[in-house]
């Protein structure tokens, strides 16, 4: 590589000599400008500079005509930095030049010269813009709230503040040339949705501006000396971007949440979708004044986005800004209803807000799809108001994205919730680690190896099933399918390697292809992953089930083998049903296209003859082809005027058909230069080559505009012709995944089967039950057995007091209660040796202490709200866990709170397991039958009885009858590492508050004595 040009190393000794200053000042640095125009690779080289190469040099990026600002005001001058368009004209020495600059440019990679300012892009009067900056000021005046990508020759620019978080979140340089408006900043455009789904990812709602005409297409057009033309041509946020289907599925994809709620915060409709799979779901319901019921629908979808009203109550916003993090305002304060993006927003926590104009929620859903003009699934007309008006904000919001059609198509929400399943609130679902950590409840349970399959999983436990047929049609398929696993039955095995091998998010590859984003490399992905599923039913049906049994022909009871049972058995029906259709249907496609272009991404050369759009593709192929051979022709003529038999051209820097010639032979008037040649050669090109070639571009403009739209109806022939087919396939996928994926969990060494009945009281026997993530880690978990509840036939207590130590146990046998119910309830086997429990309509729990800031709610104020929202939700089908409840406040107030919450549940009979270190709360129920007395056992080390010795204490993690005499706190302070001496002087108050309660203790019964004593003297004889 050549010396660094003495121009640039002047600019780079000026910047690091010049102190740093705010960026945002009227006339930038010198410097700035220099590195703002290397990072750019706009700068125009001086002749001192400029050196030759000789022909055959590295190759460089082909030349593109650099159009100049003729309509730029005279008052500004033009800055090279900043051309209009970027349309660089590069012959040889340009790309030495390049190559030179370089070396300098990485000098500046490191250092991102940032305003020290917000610069919201808009027009401000008496200032000047050039024609790309008046374009951007348009359309940044329609999409406010947007976050602009600029297609600006082969890169694609950010300006102002988008400049400013672009820099910020992907590490690029942000600076401001001289005699500009903005900052600018700028990627390469085949990186372009890499770094758009940063900026996606940090929280951002992005544009993509790009030029609606190619620079071949410009050049013959009638605006040939005006600025491209450009259009908001795509926008993508965190809960509608569509990501490329890759070999590797994690089965997540983002939510996004609509809220449409009434006048007076009494009712809220709530619409999921989750728009890389077309899943909807709706709901309509009343709420409490911590808006618990629309907080727990928000935890079980985790939304990326949020699409908010004005208008919504407080209570409501106070909730929300509780779920998200940070604060939530009245109304929006953009006029889109969106606030722009500013440099301060990365980083933000919680889902994205979308605040929706007040027009964007006053009209139904049918009424939206009307004014949309987009076809309405069908059911939409019998949505609740509300759903439906949620429904309706949340297409208004996805039309600009072209995501509405495709939504629709894909057929009415589906309810979030039914009587038929057991909703777990939020506390429910954070207090027991049902999602979220990897070592989490769905973690554990997880075996499936599909997306599809993991997605149906995830919802199998989020929404337990209350209805003991289905439940037990789930749980006979689990058990029958470990059965057969364990009986060396290979097919199965088969069956999930087959899974295994789909490879593709099926779901999201469907989405892909309905929205016409599916790339032909993904393309091919998809249709094979759908050829692969299509094989699955195949390895099932083998000698063990017989030839024909999944389609439920029988013939496995010829061969002595039970049929599979009624769930597992329509699953496997629908697969074989689905999988000879979906095998036709997808040989036929993919004999539409070529493999080999299909992987490389040619969409010119992708159609076989065997396509209907082969013909038309063909035709511009063919007058291609014609162009380049009157090229070609071209060679003989030039050779004959230059007097050199066996001519041909050349090729330098991707500018074809050229002529070299030493600068002392004599040429043609009318042959044109192109380049500057070199020391010794000049090239040119002949005005026939000239006008061939610009012909031969636009006709390849064309091939590839129609190229695009033949490929755009083939994904919407795919859509139009398979979808229902593709659909049920990978919906029966899912079923026989999950299926599998619980048997697999059920081989696990002390699972069992659960024995479930429906009563109008609910019971628990378990024997020696374990916790089943911590059993999962630790192999030496100690197993408990546990008895609650029971009918007429075997009374037992509803509620039981749980005492002992701290860090004995006690949460962790009250939390392996509701999991194992969770467990069973989904249709798992039971991590214990024996399972026996009726069917729960809910499991409520007060775990875990936290404050709620946002909402100006304390600890013990949050304890409360949650254990009100208990009590009211209680019924005698209900499981209810509360630990130390009462502990945030005073010890009697908090004594006096968790006996009467106790004495209310057993008046609404509900099974309770009440963890407490209130000895004495046990203690006032031990007369009643309905309830027991328990603790997690210990052993006191002998030195813990010595006077003023620190108590220790060896933990035994069982169950024993009884209450606990102590809790033992100075132990886990002990263990915890506090230092020796606090401990002693702990344990001296310890016991001098003891002898003090114990002394007024026995005054207070002394008085008493006395006061019966002199009562009765009193009395006569």
């Amino acid at each position: 590589m050549g010396a660094t040009p003495k121009r640039v190393q002047a600019s780079i000794s000026s910047f690091f000599k010049t102190k740093p200053t705010a960026a945002a000042t009227a006339e930038p640095t010198a410097a700035a400008s220099a590195a703002s125009a290397i990072a750019a690779e706009k700068v125009e080289p001086p002749a001192s500079v400029k050196k030759t190469r000789s022909a055959g040099a590295s190759p460089a990026r082909p030349a593109i005509k650099r159009q100049r600002k003729a309509e730029t005001p005279q008052s500004i001058p033009v800055v090279p930095t900043t051309p209009e368009d970027d349309q660089t004209e590069a012959d040889e020495d340009e790309d030495a030049t390049d190559q030179q600059l370089a070396s300098t440019t990485m000098l500046f990679s490191n250092l991102h010269v940032q305003g020290t300012h917000v610069q919201v892009v808009h027009r401000t009067l008496h200032k000047k813009y050039t024609p790309l900056e008046a374009q951007v000021l348009d359309i940044k005046a329609q999409h406010p709230s947007t976050l602009l990508a600029v297609e600006v020759g082969y890169k694609y620019r950010f300006f102002g503040e988008d400049a400013r978080i672009a820099s910020q979140v992907l590490g690029i340089m942000c600076t401001q040339a001289k005699n500009t408006n903005f900052y600018n900043a700028s990627v390469p455009a085949p990186r372009l949705l890499v770094h758009v789904r940063r900026l996606v990812l940090a929280g951002f709602r992005v544009g993509i501006v790009r030029q609606q005409e190619t620079a071949a297409v410009k050049a013959t057009g009638e605006n040939r000396s005006a600025p491209f033309v450009r259009q908001l041509a795509e926008v993508y946020t965190v809960g509608t971007m569509l990501e490329e289907v890759g070999a590797e599925e994690q089965g997540r994809a983002p939510w996004i949440v609509s809220i449409s709620q009434q006048s007076n915060g009494r009712r809220t409709g709530l619409v999921a979708a989750q728009v890389s799979t077309g899943m909807l779901l709706m709901d309509e319901f009343g709420d409490d004044a911590i808006c618990s019921e629309m907080a727990t629908r928000l935890e079980h979808v985790a939304p990326a986005e949020l699409l908010l009203p004005a208008g919504l109550a407080r209570d409501t916003r106070l909730a929300l800004a509780a779920y998200c993090g940070r604060p939530i305002g009245a109304e929006a304060p953009g006029s889109p209803g969106e606030e722009p993006p500013l440099l301060e927003h990365v980083g933000r926590p919680g889902p994205r807000i979308a605040r929706l104009a007040p027009a964007a929620a006053v009209v139904s859903a049918a009424e939206q799809c009307a004014r949309l003009g987009i076809a309405a699934a069908p059911g939409i007309l019998d949505m609740p108001a509300l759903a439906s008006a949620a429904l309706a904000q949340l297409l208004a919001y996805l039309a600009p994205m072209g995501l509405a059609q495709g939504i629709m198509a894909q057929g009415a929400p589906e309810p979030f919730h039914t009587q038929a399943h057991m909703l777990l609130s939020q506390t429910t679902l954070r207090a027991l680690d049902v999602f979220g950590a990897q070592q989490s409840l769905f973690a554990t349970m997880d075996r499936t190896c599909t997306a599809p399959g993991r997605r149906l999983l995830r919802r199998w436990v989020g929404h337990p099933l209350a209805d003991l047929r289905r439940l037990q049609e789930r749980v006979d398929a689990v058990g029958w399918l470990r059965d057969r696993a364990q009986g060396g039955a290979g097919c199965w095995a088969a069956a999930r390697a087959g899974l295994a091998r789909v490879g593709v998010d099926l779901d999201r590859g469907l989405c892909r292809i309905l929205h016409a984003q599916a790339q032909p490399p993904e393309l091919l992905r998809i249709m094979d992953g759908f050829a692969r599923a299509a094989r699955v039913v195949g390895a099932i049906e083998g000698p063990e089930l017989g030839p024909g049994q999944a389609q439920g022909q029988g013939q496995g009871q010829a061969q002595g083998q039970a049929q599979p049972p009624g769930l597992l058995a329509g699953a496997l029906r629908a697969l074989a049903a689905r999988s000879a259709s979906v095998g036709g249907l997808v040989r036929g496609w993919l004999a539409q296209v070529d493999r080999t272009q299909a992987r490389g991404g040619h969409k010119p050369q992708l159609f076989t003859p065997a396509s209907a759009h082969h013909a038309e593709l063909r035709r511009h192929h063919t007058q291609i082809a014609a162009l380049t051979q009157a090229l070609d022709l071209g060679a003989e003529s030039v050779g004959r005027q230059l007097k050199q038999p066996g001519f041909a051209f050349r090729s330098v820097s991707g500018v074809e058909y050229l002529i070299d010639v030493r600068r002392t032979q004599a040429v043609p008037g009318d042959w044109l230069r192109a380049g500057n040649g070199t020391k010794t050669h000049l090239r040119y090109q002949t005005p026939e080559a000239v006008r061939l070639l610009a012909e031969r571009e636009r006709c390849r403009a064309d091939l590839a505009a129609a190229a695009a739209r033949a490929y755009a109806e083939f994904l919407g022939e795919i859509a139009a012709d398979g979808l229902a087919e593709l659909r049920a396939l990978v919906s029966a996928l899912a079923t026989l995944d999950a299926l599998l994926g619980l048997a697999e969990l059920a081989a696990t060494p002390g699972y069992t089967q659960p024995a479930l009945s429906d009563c109008p009281e609910a019971h628990l026997r378990l024997v020696d039950a374990v916790h089943p993530m911590a059993a999962a880690q630790q192999p030496g978990y100690v197993a408990n057995s546990l008895s609650l509840g029971g009918g007429a036939e075997a009374p037992g207590p509803r509620a039981l007091v749980l005492t002992g130590p701290n860090a004995g146990g006690k949460s962790s046998l009250a939390r392996t209660a509701a999991l194992v119910a969770i467990m069973a309830q989904a249709g798992s086997f039971v991590p214990a040796r024996q399972a026996r429990l009726s069917l729960l309509d809910g499991i409520h729990v007060r775990m875990g202490a936290h404050d709620n800031i946002l909402r100006g709610e304390s600890t013990f104020m949050v304890e409360m709200r949650e254990t009100a929202g208990i009590l009211r939700r209680c019924t005698p089908k209900s499981l209810a866990l509360l630990d130390e409840l009462g502990r945030g406040t005073s010890t009697h107030d908090g004594a006096a709170i968790a006996y009467a919450v106790l004495a209310q549940l057993l008046e609404a009979r509900p099974m309770v397991l009440f963890v407490t270190h209130y000895a004495h709360v046990a203690a006032g129920f031990a007369r009643d039958p309905r309830v027991a007395a328990a603790h997690m056992a210990f052993v006191e080390k002998p030195a813990a009885a010595e006077s003023g010795a620190v108590p220790e204490v060896a933990f035994l993690y069982r169950l024993a009858e009884g209450v606990s005499a102590d809790s033992f706190g100075l132990n886990v302070a002990r263990i915890a590492g506090l230092p020796h001496s606090l401990l002693v002087r702990a344990q001296d108050c310890a016991q001098r508050m003891r002898v003090d309660i114990e002394s007024r203790r026995a005054a207070a019964r002394a008085r008493a004595l006395q006061a019966a004593v002199a009562k009765c003297k009193q009395r006569p004889t």
